[in-house]
């Protein structure tokens, strides 16, 4: 005897995020805000002072200076906590305290030493690094308009993400902006939710609070 099972599907909205695998710069869309799309999404600054031809055996040099200044920037607000009483504390995120990536001196020269070897183990580790860095951004904020929005922030309106990169002496060519378009047929509006799920993951430095 067969039994026939009737498999009840609910769907409830559907969705489609479409990855930007490409990033570019906040000096290039400083220039170019057309080339951002005019849709709802998420969005996320990098830091990142690697440009490829720093990998080349005659710009070892200006790759180590690079690495050294990756290890001292350290994009992180500190917070405030109030005790109820006589102190008031205040925290942050550690860094690298100017150390290669917090690294003792005898892997750092190991390190230093694998890097020098040759281009091909500089691509490897710096691929590394950047899948790393990219997994947590400085910064996150979702968009009904990423267009609109991150023009704000490059205008300095109703944003002061560039005031403290400026303060920080960070040039806006080292600073990689990607995103997420959100499109849904849902009821409400998710870039919040999304937005949200980010930043209480990666805990991005300059984001105040999450959502």
């Amino acid at each position: 005897m067969r039994l026939k099972v009737k498999v009840a599907q609910v769907v409830l909205f559907s969705m489609n995020i479409i990855q930007k695998k490409e990033y570019n710069t906040l000096e290039f869309y400083g220039q170019f805000y057309s080339e951002i799309p005019s849709k709802e999404g998420v969005y996320y600054w990098v830091f990142w002072p690697f440009k490829d031809s720093y990998f080349e055996d005659v710009n070892f040099e200006r790759l180590q200076e690079k690495i050294y200044y990756f290890c001292k920037v350290n994009l992180n607000i500190p917070e405030n906590i109030n005790t109820g009483y006589k102190f008031r504390v205040e925290i942050s995120e550690r860094g690298f305290d100017n150390d290669v990536f917090g690294l003792g001196y005898k892997k750092s020269e190991i390190l230093m030493q694998y890097l020098k070897t040759s281009k091909k183990n500089r691509i490897i580790f710096f691929e590394y690094l950047k899948n790393i860095s990219f997994n947590k951004p400085f910064y996150i904020g979702k968009a009904d308009n990423l267009r609109t929005r991150l023009r704000q922030h490059i205008d300095q309106r109703n944003s002061n993400i560039l005031e403290y990169l400026i303060e920080m002496k960070i040039q806006f060519s080292d600073v990689l902006i990607g995103y997420e378009i959100i499109d849904t047929n849902f009821n409400e509006s998710m870039n919040l939710i999304f937005e949200e799920v980010s930043q209480r993951i990666t805990k991005p430095g300059l984001t105040k609070r999450p959502g």
